[in-house]
């Protein structure tokens, strides 16, 4: 597993305000279309800083993958990047094909709602937003939107 930045767009646009006891959100833009994103590959979102809850992930496919491919939306340690939850928000999101998909959806696994449907706090600074492509991509391009609400 590789962890990368290099096909996250930027940094993120701040979409609200990230000011102590405010909601914000923060958009990526991720393109696989001038880059190949290799299977197992993780992308790095953004680092979650302490006393933060994260509400929603939300993921736009613009431009759908060529080929068979999925992703998972989760959390790792930025210790040793391992995953703390790989799928904790979205799991198995198949972008061959265009539309909005969002942890608030209550996603399941047979009857079982993932683990932060409804939303996960931080109570420190030692974990970041990563996206697993579970297959080799070259053309998707998709925006993800990450929710919440800084606590402190």
């Amino acid at each position: 597993m590789a962890v990368a930045k290099t096909y996250v767009v930027g940094d993120g646009e701040a979409l609200g305000s990230a000011n102590t006891g405010k909601a914000f959100a923060k958009r990526f833009s991720i393109s696989a279309a001038t880059t190949g994103i290799t299977a197992a590959d993780v992308v790095k979102l953004m680092e979650v800083p302490a006393n933060v809850l994260i509400q929603d992930v939300i993921v736009n496919v613009t431009t759908v993958e060529d080929s068979t491919c999925t992703i998972d939306i989760g959390d790792y340690l930025i210790a040793d990047d391992t995953a703390s939850d790989l799928d904790g928000y979205i799991e198995t999101l198949d972008v061959e094909s265009t539309g909005v998909k969002k942890t608030s959806d209550g996603l399941k696994e047979g009857s079982v709602t993932l683990g932060y449907a409804t939303g996960e706090f931080y109570p420190t600074h030692n974990r970041y937003i990563g996206i697993v492509v579970n297959n080799t991509a070259d053309t998707v391009v998709f925006d993800v939107t990450v929710v919440g609400i800084n606590c402190a």
